[in-house]
């Protein structure tokens, strides 16, 4: 990256996306950079069919630049922010078929960074594919145990890993110790806590385990 653009000024937004684990990738992609401005490009590399067929893609959503593999990795951040312009990359001679995100995407965001064009670095293309599965399910464990889940209110009560979660407040001081409940986090999502504990071992659930609305 610093060597395409020298005066990038490199964010490390996470490392912590399980590996694989597309889905969780999407979301954290749109929770790190909601905030950053136009213009900002944005590299992302959760890859398990790295040197198949799949498509490599700049995304142009939000007026920010997102780079990575079309595999449902954008699908979050387009649908919260809507897309504007999808361009494809070509693979680069000489590159390593099992590692793009060092030898095409950096590249590609390097380019963007330092001002070339986004119609210079590849043609026009179809959207993105979506997630495999939109159904409603956990999206992402964050570092407190809290569930955070794909599903926007008007949701009250939910079942997780057979679980009915039936209690409701807005904040952990509302919520009573030791009992899991459904609030609306900082993002607008429904999450699952559990005021003082972790609601991921109280409920044994974890990210991708699917969510009914009860």
């Amino acid at each position: 990256m610093l060597a395409g653009c020298p005066t990038a000024v490199l964010v490390d937004v996470s490392h912590e996306v399980p590996r694989f684990d597309v889905s969780a990738g999407a979301f954290m992609l749109f929770a790190g950079t909601r905030h950053f401005t136009g213009g900002s490009v944005h590299l992302a590399v959760v890859d398990p069919g790295v040197g198949s067929s799949r498509r490599r893609l700049i995304v142009q959503a939000g007026s920010r630049y997102y780079i990575g593999p079309d595999n449902g990795l954008f699908a979050i951040v387009i649908d919260e922010v809507g897309v504007q312009a999808v361009h494809e990359l070509a693979p680069r001679p000489h590159g390593a078929p099992t590692f793009e995100g060092r030898d095409v995407f950096a590249p590609a965001a390097a380019a963007l960074a330092s001002g070339v064009p986004i119609e210079s670095l590849g043609p026009p293309t179809d959207p993105p594919i979506g997630l495999p599965d939109t159904g409603p399910r956990v999206l992402w464990t964050d570092g407190f145990g809290n569930l955070v889940t794909n599903l926007k209110p008007p949701v009250r009560r939910v079942r997780v890993h057979g679980h009915d979660i039936i209690a409701n407040a807005k904040t952990y001081a509302e919520a009573r110790p030791g009992e899991p409940f459904v609030y609306v986090g900082s993002m607008g999502y429904l999450e699952i806590g559990v005021r003082e504990a972790r609601a991921d071992k109280l409920l044994g659930a974890r990210a991708g385990m699917k969510v009914e609305t009860i």
